[in-house]
């Protein structure tokens, strides 16, 4: 890929959080957070000649988001005009790098209520590679890049306070006819997570309605390792990894598909949470969890 000489160094783009995102009272899930980072980054490449769909019209490169890592500082809500600066930072390789930072107006003055790094690729749209390997991103939390194991589910979660949950890829959540698009990935982790509470007994509702409690997120990050086509299944599986001093809970989202007999993984990913007491129809507090919720958290309900 060849990056203009011409790439912005820094915008802002102004956005409200869609109204979707307004799940509990008028707060926005860090999902929509993230859909606001990623609108962002992709008006900065409109600005500096980047344009997604003149590029898959006439080159055939696809515009890929293949990690982006969102730290949420304070809550947005529904309405909110938040703004958000984008800055082109080192490339690494082919990959593009940003680092925007999200302010919002509050009574008491103007905030700063997300930062996030996001790393994007141009590649072939249409082009298979071996293994579905038609990127790979380097270094990630650790892990290096793609696994490929053996075709065993469950040795994936072994002794680990995992599970697995299988889901299929459909079209709605892809692009360029073909692939899962990194904002599908984050839907992906948000219903996992929701899974993985209902399975434990201490589903969203079960502790709204109990405890006027609701998960909060302060930090959430997916990478994409590999392709995951259209229609094929995903075997996620998400591990509690860290509970913190009774009031977050760190967990890991690794995502895989079965090619040829063999397990290949397309994705990772971390988000931490906690839990905020909802007061009334405009504030909450974030409170520490109980016996109940930290023995669901250890698999030990």
């Amino acid at each position: 890929m060849t990056t203009p000489l011409s790439l912005r160094e820094r915008s802002e783009v102004v956005g409200r959080p869609r109204y979707e995102g307004s799940n509990i009272c008028t707060w926005i899930g860090f999902k929509h957070v993230m859909y606001l980072v990623e609108e962002a980054v992709l008006d900065h490449l409109r600005q500096s000649g980047l344009v997604p769909r003149q590029l898959y019209e006439e080159h055939g490169l696809g515009v890929e988001i293949v990690d982006s890592d969102a730290r949420i500082a304070s809550a947005l809500h529904m309405d909110d005009e938040v703004h958000t600066e984008v800055v082109s930072r080192p490339s690494e390789g082919d990959t593009l790098v940003f680092r925007t930072t999200s302010h919002v107006q509050r009574p008491t003055g103007r905030i700063k209520a997300v930062s996030a790094t996001v790393r994007v690729q141009v590649r072939p749209a249409d082009q298979d590679s071996p293994d579905g390997r038609a990127f790979v991103v380097g270094a990630t939390d650790g892990r290096g890049g793609v696994d490929v194991v053996d075709d065993d589910v469950a040795a994936l979660v072994g002794d680990d306070n995992a599970i697995v949950w299988r889901w299929r890829v459909p079209y709605f959540y892809c692009h360029f006819s073909r692939t899962l698009q990194h904002s599908g990935y984050l839907r992906l982790m948000e219903e996992v997570v929701d899974v993985f509470l209902a399975e434990r007994g201490i589903s969203i509702r079960t502790m709204l309605d109990g405890q006027r409690w609701i998960p909060v997120v302060p930090h959430a990050r997916v990478t994409i390792l590999a392709d995951a086509l259209m229609e094929e299944e995903i075997h996620t599986v998400f591990t509690v990894e860290e509970i913190f001093k009774d009031f977050t809970y760190t967990a890991r989202m690794d995502c895989y598909v079965r090619r040829d007999g063999r397990l290949v993984q397309t994705a990772t990913g971390r988000i931490t949470h906690g839990y905020a007491e909802v007061l009334d129809r405009r504030d909450w507090k974030l409170v520490s969890f109980d016996s109940r919720t930290l023995a669901a958290l250890r698999g030990k309900g």
